[in-house]
């Protein structure tokens, strides 16, 4: 499984990895340290996150998307040493000061109202997280589920190989699961899951969560689809109905904000150009993906965001992650 979709992780062999890693990032990060001023003056760095846990789901463990509290508290006070960090507000009226930071956050879960909220209120640090709001009101959280059938049904990946002849190489089996080949699958083996998902992924938010910090100045509600769908399998009509009725919702919330981001985030792989465009023309007034630079034009209303794991942890490591695409 190409694990870049939700960690951007490196695919080299992890015991190469394991061996060179350090080494590099220290170089890297403390070269990269001493250049920052120059190179971030005139850019938007804009952090993804999805679970801020101690005790993190299977989903979360398998596909890299937890940070535990501690380092998580270090990461938000490095960035807000570091940088001038932005509320969403700031950046659609195109308040970008110098060395500007965002912190965004995926999908629904519980521990970011929990363990994240917290910690990010005693800094001072605005977010926004961008919501499925199926899962919010208690749906099958579609991402969880295609990734579960993946990894524990055999029968399920011949099924899915077989609808989608040819499967291009080191693609993830997940991203070739069309809602309606899924629906089909499970009718005819007479399956549901919903525990075994649930079980998998871990607590997502609920509407009672979200009202309740509805009114922190700090939170902000973004669009991420109605249920996690994989958008370059979609088409215009699947795409639009999705994100409207997901708007639907947000829009009743003080806080809900009409920009987007693309679930999987991968640009070609998991969305197309032309459904950027598509969104654009329904009034979407900024969308984010996740390929892991900085932006340099920052008044883009296409915007590019990176991930911090645990190995993000000293300030060396952080300035290695950062800036390893930048060139």
């Amino acid at each position: 499984m190409e694990t870049g979709v939700f960690s951007h992780k490196c695919n080299m062999n992890p015991l190469i990895k394991k061996i060179f890693r350090p080494p590099v990032s220290y170089l890297l990060g403390n070269l990269y340290g001493y250049l920052a001023t120059t190179l971030l003056n005139k850019s938007l760095t804009i952090f993804v996150y999805h679970d801020i846990n101690d005790n993190p789901s299977e989903f979360s463990r398998n596909y890299d998307l937890n940070v535990n509290l501690e380092v998580f508290t270090k990461q938000i006070a490095f960035i807000n040493k570091e940088f001038n960090i932005i509320n969403v507000d700031h950046l659609l009226k195109n308040e970008i000061p110098p060395r500007a930071a965002m912190i965004t956050f995926d999908d629904g879960l519980l521990s970011y109202f929990e363990n994240a909220v917290p910690i990010l209120e005693s800094q001072k640090v605005p977010s926004i997280i961008f919501l499925n709001m199926a899962a919010i009101q208690g749906d099958i959280f579609f991402s969880g589920l295609i990734t579960y059938l993946c990894e524990k049904h055999n029968d399920f990946q011949k099924y899915i190989i077989n609808a989608n002849k040819p499967i291009a190489p080191g693609k993830p089996l997940f991203l070739y699961c069309k809602k309606d080949l899924v629906e089909k699958y499970l009718k005819e083996h007479n399956l549901s899951l919903k525990h075994e998902v649930k079980t998998f992924v871990g607590e997502f938010a609920t509407e009672s969560d979200l009202e309740k910090a509805a009114i922190n100045p700090y939170v902000f509600y973004g669009n991420h689809l109605f249920n996690h769908e994989v958008p370059v399998l979609m088409s215009d009509e699947e795409l639009i109905a999705s994100y409207k009725k997901n708007q639907k919702f947000l829009d009743r919330y003080p806080n809900g904000r009409n920009i987007f981001s693309f679930p999987f985030g991968q640009p070609d792989s998991c969305f197309s150009f032309p459904q950027v465009d598509l969104l654009k023309r329904e009034g979407v007034q900024r969308i984010f993906y996740s390929s892991g630079k900085i932006n340099t034009k920052t008044s883009s209303v296409l915007l590019d965001r990176l991930p911090l794991n645990n190995f993000h942890e000293k300030s060396h490591q952080l300035w290695f992650g950062i800036f390893r695409k930048i060139f």
